[in-house]
């Protein structure tokens, strides 16, 4: 971890959201996100998804698409 409030991650899956384009996140109680909810506007209508953290320690760290929902509600995550 280092001082800041954010650390560097890259989201991969569909469409530009997931492009591999480097992102800054939040840390979560003071730890890095193992599940992150990204909200996109498509064709008027909000979808979100869902990235899942993968095994690699060092920034930036990469998250892999898991869920796609409508503007319904939240995705539903099996554990």
């Amino acid at each position: 971890m280092n001082d800041n409030n954010t650390y560097k991650a890259v989201l991969f899956g569909p469409n530009v959201i997931g492009s591999g384009t480097p992102i800054d996140l939040e840390y979560a109680d003071g730890k890095i996100q193992d599940i992150v909810v990204v909200d996109v506007d498509e064709d008027g209508e909000t979808i979100s998804r869902t990235f899942k953290r993968g095994h690699e320690t060092t920034e930036p760290i990469p998250y892999r698409f898991v869920e796609e929902s409508d503007s319904e509600g939240p995705p539903s995550i099996q554990n």
